[in-house]
């Protein structure tokens, strides 16, 4: 994904308080060794990392996260992840068009998912159900999506939270919301459930 895709999120939580790094790969071409050794060099194990990736790049960070050995404090936020594979990038295969994909398939998105969070560092994820996108529009995904990717999808046992927001898979980069209860989990490990 391109960096640019996180900056509004990442302006959002700068006025929060946080100090934030946007790391960027090809998504059709994903060299993991490569993206990993570039978030090694980012981050250190001797003080907690706090780690958000949407998409596609919150299932990179979920592999890394299984991968390396991480302060116990650390956390983890995905974005609309299709942490158990997705509905929509196997319809695309279905279809004979896996090549529009890349190697993203072998990265998580048919082959290689996750069946369990068993890291120690907490996993908050965060899911869409506004289902309006590209998934929708195909028909690959139902309307208990972010209209990309399913919310059953971003469900991981073991993980620490999961949270359902009225937004679409690329609207939740945009909004105060997403910002918040980001914010919300790397600092308490939970989400906020606020009354509305």
């Amino acid at each position: 994904m391109k960096t640019v895709m996180m900056w509004p999120l990442a302006k959002k939580l700068q006025q929060l308080g946080w100090r934030t790094k946007c790391i960027g790969y090809n998504t059709v071409n994903i060299d993991r060794d490569e993206l990993f050794a570039r978030l090694d060099a980012e981050l250190s194990a001797d003080q907690p990392c706090y780690l958000i990736g949407h998409s596609l790049g919150g299932v990179m960070l979920s592999h890394y996260v299984h991968q390396r050995s991480l302060h116990p404090k650390s956390r983890v936020v995905t974005l609309g992840s299709p942490l158990r594979s997705s509905r929509m990038a196997k319809r695309v295969s279905e279809w004979g068009m896996t090549k529009i994909l890349g190697n993203s398939v072998e990265h998580g998105l048919i082959f290689n998912a996750l069946t369990a969070w068993q890291s120690p560092i907490q996993l908050g994820s965060l899911a869409g159900n506004r289902s309006v996108g590209i998934g929708m529009v195909t028909g690959a995904t139902s309307s208990d999506s972010d209209g990309t990717v399913e919310i059953d999808e971003t469900e991981l046992e073991g993980m620490s939270d999961h949270l359902i927001l009225h937004v679409t898979h690329t609207s939740m980069l945009l909004t105060n919301e997403v910002a918040d209860q980001c914010n919300a989990f790397l600092r308490n490990g939970k989400f906020a459930r606020w009354e509305r």
